[in-house]
């Protein structure tokens, strides 16, 4: 019946890009994030609410851990942070043509126009995948190779502020 074509209509939409980041928002007024489900990855992005459906095949990757977004009142912000900054890309959906997608000419920025810092990335948080979604990010590992020094002195802090607080605790 009627209520199926309802439940999941694809928002409009709108995109632009820096060569580090793709910026991407949701025309939905007052979302309820709690009746929201989102998914990064690093190819692709699918949203889900409970009026609209929306999935995404990004251009190039993204970095699902540096990703953000922010509900406001009349839409829903993301940014989607990319693993290597490079050429613009091409288009911000790979598959076939989403006919509510438009280029937000507001935050566009040409290649050579383009500045860091023009953006006002104030109250985005970061997606919280909890346990469930998060299947698959699992790069952690990786980055603590990298930099074994780092990691060292990050547990010894964790480790010494843990020892504070017990002390405190017996006094």
């Amino acid at each position: 019946g009627w209520s199926s074509y309802i439940m999941s209509k694809l928002p409009d939409c709108k995109w632009a890009q820096r060569n580090d980041k793709i910026l991407f928002t949701i025309n939905i007024p007052n979302l309820d994030p709690n009746k929201t489900t989102i998914n990064v990855t690093e190819t692709s992005f699918t949203f889900k609410s409970e009026d609209h459906e929306l999935s995404l095949d990004f251009f190039g990757t993204v970095d699902p851990k540096q990703s953000s977004w922010k509900v406001g009142a009349r839409d829903v912000a993301f940014v989607f942070m990319r693993k290597e900054v490079g050429d613009y890309w091409d288009t911000l959906h790979k598959g076939k043509k989403i006919h509510t997608l438009k280029v937000d000419w507001d935050k566009w920025k040409d290649e050579d126009e383009a500045r860091d810092g023009d953006l006002d990335m104030s109250g985005f948080d970061k997606f919280d995948f909890g346990g469930a979604g998060a299947g698959g990010f699992d790069s952690d590992d990786e980055d603590e190779d990298d930099g074994p020094i780092e990691g060292l002195d990050g547990k010894k802090e964790e480790e010494e502020e843990d020892g504070e607080k017990a002390a405190s605790n017996t006094e």
